[in-house]
């Protein structure tokens, strides 16, 4: 089929969002230490194995536990189990000795912000030795700089070195260090004369000698514009044309504990200054990439900063705790800080710090968000104070929040709205903002990504979000800034998927998303013109099982059929099922689902934090019965059975029960087993009488539901049918219909039109299986000659460490008639047309 559009350069809806295309940093997946700021030493600061404060260990240390009963991986300070599993143990994390002794004191750090160091007791010739971020690379030719702060208990020579594992030797420096009982610095560089990515940088003496270690770092010489940040990490960066960069988070923001939140002053002053962070994504950071370094990099990339800040909260997802008021208060004036530290002058307190940090002139902070992914009461009360305490005292910047303030009478200027879902979502909502009030505030779209499906970091994600993206583009009058989340990923220490830019400690691939983002970001015109399309419209193809679902005893049920004929439970995912003569009857257990992805500690944490879990419209593990029937997957079926029931007892018919193997989402144990959060389905809920299509959700307790009144007797068995097909389904009743839902169709191709002053820049995404041809019309005359990008790749298709490019953009020119263009769209396909037009 022919796909027409009609490109109206003449009817201009409005400009583009100067800062609609940015970036979200968050240290999640060690994008900060060992990533983006390229320290090459792991647990430099010795303090990787204290607990975090706030929190509890088990006795071997494999989990922490915060006070609200959130789980985390701990492995004495090693953090995931998989990043454990691939190390000798040690009992300090990162770091080993031969011919020498180690151990830990707190008794006499560096500073009042270090908790510990490392003693030394060296033998002659001993060493000890740190083996980085999966390795210490080195290549021929660089230098590395190296620093430490020791107290010794004698004269000796010092020997630093960047060897292999090998043994070979790769760079060494000798330094006679004089005995000292007060802190003395040590630098060297270090030239390195070959090439290992799985080095070790190692610290060995000559004689007998105490050596009492404060804080170690060893860094590349050469970083981006000399500013310390990792080049090829910032460069792929740059990649995105980012208008803005959100920092630092994310849910590191909130921390998992009152203790662990982020706070302003941890984040500036010398590096081994900086306090460390116990993060939720277990492991602990120095903060390197800290809040000047951020500045400071918004500055080198001509980004905006926006500066998220704690608002007295803690991770509301991980139970959170609200801080007492005079904590609020001191994060107030931590914020009010931050602020002056950017943009005081160099007279004040704050900015004095920064000039002498290296950056007299002021930056300049546009954006700052309060809070992250809070909500309720306890947030709006301290939004309203935050927002009136900042915009007294900074007007101009633009202020965000997490949830629609504005609904309850508080002044709103911008909300953050988050989505996370398959790519299902991103395609039927791609009209998502066309109905919102234009008199509302503007709309951050924050966070987003399809982590949910059958596949991740795939071209069929990216082609999902390009989806939705261009909804967005169509609507950025309203929706003013976008960033997808999250943006870096230590393939070594990956504690989250999908993320943006994946790197390990020597290279560096973006996603398929990330491609299609950069196409979008760098062709952005400078007005949104009007479109028209006539193309296909096609529903969403789903496939699965039928499920039966109940949350008290009573329910029996029988004569199951799929397509007419008879079927059988295929599988039982809660409590149990009981037949006699052909009646089963739906009996409840306590739940034998168990978490199989981590430790057996952790996954039985983290399996009694969920079933303690009371959230409204959720059900209890051990109060639920679920079957599904059948062995194959269909797309359109029938299902029939015969249900017995009281009113009282609230049955569920799932339509579609599908396990994906998709290996994403958030660092908690997995369900490898089919369970609640891994089982994607659609639902009719029969409870008091009533069918609803859809359940209350956690962050929405009070949303209005669907519900339709029917009778039936419930002394009898009553016929209950889904009918499933690719447009929706429907239930039935003893023939009688009693509810229905009606997928969405979504265009085949979508678009959106910008230009400027010599171009028409024409976004055009195909979600069809097949080849599409586009032919596009204009109401002006245009030039021969046209530039078409083109991103496309069969759905399932990724990038990799051993084919970075796999799916990447193509460039190609073509010629057309001067007024109209006919171009075929690829199958799964994101592509922009860049067409001049004369004057």
């Amino acid at each position: 089929m022919s796909n027409v559009i009609n490109v109206k350069t003449k009817e201009v809806l409005f400009p583009v969002a100067e800062d609609l295309y940015g970036v979200f940093y968050e240290d999640i997946n060690r994008a900060g230490d060992g990533g983006i700021y390229p320290e090459m030493i792991r647990n430099r600061s010795f303090e990787d194995s204290l607990v975090p404060d706030g929190c509890t260990v088990d006795p071997e240390q494999k989990i922490y536990v915060n006070r609200g009963g959130w789980p985390g991986a701990f492995n004495h300070g090693e953090g995931m189990d998989d990043w454990a599993e691939k190390v000798p143990y040690t009992s300090i994390p990162g770091w080993y000795a031969k011919g020498a002794d180690i151990k830990l004191t707190e008794e006499d750090s560096l500073n009042e912000k270090r908790r510990c160091a490392l003693i030394a007791d060296f033998k002659e010739n001993g060493k000890i030795y740190n083996i980085g971020y999966a390795g210490v690379p080195v290549k021929n030719g660089d230098t590395y700089k190296f620093y430490t702060f020791i107290k010794n208990s004698a004269d000796f020579t010092l020997s630093v070195s960047l060897e292999g594992k090998d043994g070979n030797i790769y760079a060494k420096k000798d330094i006679n260090v004089t005995k000292s009982d007060v802190w003395q610095r040590i630098d060297a560089n270090l030239n390195a004369n070959g090439e290992d990515y799985d080095g070790i940088i190692a610290l060995s003496a000559d004689k007998n000698v105490k050596v009492i270690v404060g804080f170690t770092s060893l860094m590349p010489e050469k970083t981006y514009m000399n500013h310390g940040l990792r080049t090829d990490i910032v460069e792929m960066l740059k990649g995105l044309s980012p208008k803005f960069m959100r920092y630092p988070g994310g849910c590191i923001v909130e921390g998992l504990s009152k203790e662990t939140a982020m706070r302003f002053p941890n984040t500036i002053g010398p590096v081994w200054e900086r306090p460390s962070h116990s993060l939720m994504w277990h492991y602990r950071t120095t903060n390197g990439f800290g809040y000047h370094e951020f500045l400071q990099l918004c500055e080198d990339l001509n980004m905006e900063p926006m500066y998220v800040c704690n608002c007295g909260m803690s991770c509301q997802a991980r139970v959170g705790e609200y801080f007492e008021e005079n904590t609020v208060d001191e994060i107030l004036q931590e914020t009010l800080d931050a602020l002056e530290y950017a943009m005081g002058s160099v007279d004040t307190k704050f900015g004095a710090m920064r000039a002498k940090a290296g950056h007299p002139e002021p930056f300049n902070v546009k954006y700052l968000e309060i809070g992250n992914e809070n909500f309720g009461k306890e947030y709006n009360e301290r939004y309203v104070k935050f927002y009136e305490a900042l915009k007294k005292a900074y007007p101009d910047v633009i202020y965000i929040s997490n949830t629609h303030t504005e609904r309850d009478g508080l002044p709103t200027e911008y909300v953050d709205e988050h989505y996370y879902s398959a790519p299902e979502f991103f395609l039927e909502n791609e009209d998502r903002f066309d109905s919102y009030d234009r008199n509302a505030p503007f709309i951050f779209l924050g966070e987003y990504a399809v982590n949910g499906g059958n596949t991740i970091a795939s071209m069929e994600c990216a082609m999902a979000e390009a989806v939705f993206l261009a909804g967005v583009e169509r609507n950025q009058d309203i929706v003013k800034l976008t960033a997808y989340a999250p943006l870096f990923q230590n393939s070594d220490y990956t504690a989250w998927k999908p993320n943006l830019i994946v790197f390990d400690n020597h290279q560096i691939y973006g996603i398929p998303s990330y491609h299609a983002i950069a196409m979008m970001g760098a062709n952005r015109g400078k007005e949104v013109v009007k479109t028209h399309i006539e193309t296909q419209m096609q529903p969403p193809i789903y496939s699965g099982l039928p499920g039966l679902m109940c949350e008290k005893e009573g329910l029996t049920f029988k004569n199951a059929k799929v397509n007419g004929k008879p079927v059988d439970i295929s599988r039982i995912l809660y409590g149990a099922v009981e037949e006699k003569d052909g009646i089963y009857a739906m009996k409840q257990v306590k739940s034998s689902h168990e978490f199989t992805g981590k430790s057996d500690v952790w996954n039985k944490a983290f399996g009694d934090f969920i079933r303690s879990r009371r959230h409204p419209g959720a059900l209890s593990e051990d109060d639920a019965m679920w079957a599904v029937f059948g062995e194959e997957y269909l797309e359109e079926y029938t299902f029939e059975i015969d249900l017995k029931f009281e009113k009282d007892n609230p049955v569920t018919l799932s339509v579609w029960n599908c396990h994906p193997d998709t290996d994403a989402g958030c660092n908690e144990p997995k369900d490898y087993d089919w369970h609640f959060g891994s089982v994607r389905r659609q639902n009719v809920r029969i409870a008091d009488g009533k069918a609803a299509t859809k359940m209350r959700h956690f962050f929405n307790p009070n949303a209005e539901i669907d519900e339709v009144e029917f009778e039936i007797d419930y002394s009898e068995y009553n016929t209950f049918k889904i009918v499933a097909d690719h447009y929706g389904y429907t239930c039935y009743v003893n023939d009688r219909e009693i509810q229905s839902r009606k997928h969405k169709l979504h265009p085949a191709v979508y678009t959106v039109a910008t230009t400027d002053e010599e171009n028409i820049i024409v976004k055009l995404i195909n979600a069809s299986q097949t080849d599409e041809t586009a032919k596009l019309s204009f109401d002006c005359d245009i030039k021969e000659e046209y530039e078409v990008q083109v991103l496309a790749a069969i759905p399932e298709s990724q990038n990799s460490m051993e084919n970075k490019l796999n799916v990447s953009p193509v460039t190609k020119n073509y010629r057309c008639d001067g007024k109209d263009i006919e171009y075929v769209l690829p199958a799964y396909s994101v592509n922009i047309l860049k067409v001049k037009r004369y004057e």
